[in-house]
C-alpha cells in the first residue's frame, strides 16, 4: 500500500506548518438515516498524541505521519490525498480507503 499526497497538499501543510494527517470514521444517527463516513483532515502534532492513544496506527508518508484508523477499512493498492478547495475553505479529500 503507497500513500501518495498531491503537490498542492504539500505545499499547503508546509504553509500551515504541519506534518499530519488523521483519517477518522465519523457517524451521524440525528435524522431518518445513519450516515457514516472517512474524514480525513490535517491536525496538529499536540492533536496527534491523542489519537494515538485511541490506537490509532501512524504510517510514514510523503509528508510527515499519517494516521488511520483501528478498525478494519479497504485500502486500495495506492491511497491518494489531495486538497480541496469549497468557497475558499480548504479540506482534505482521499481517494482508495474505503468502509
Amino acid at each position: 500500500m503507497e500513500f501518495v499526497y498531491t503537490p498542492e497538499l504539500i505545499e499547503y501543510m508546509r504553509t500551515k506548518g504541519r506534518e499530519y494527517i488523521v483519517v477518522e470514521v465519523v457517524s451521524s444517527d440525528h435524522s431518518d438515516f445513519e450516515v457514516t463516513e472517512l474524514y480525513p483532515h490535517i491536525i496538529p502534532e499536540k492533536k496527534a498524541a491523542e489519537f494515538l492513544k485511541k490506537r490509532f496506527v501512524s504510517k510514514p508518508a510523503p509528508v510527515g505521519q499519517l494516521l488511520l484508523p483501528p478498525y478494519r477499512l479497504h485500502y486500495a493498492d495506492m491511497v491518494t490525498f489531495s486538497l480541496r478547495s469549497f468557497l475558499g475553505i480548504k479540506s482534505v479529500r482521499q481517494e482508495g480507503i474505503e468502509l
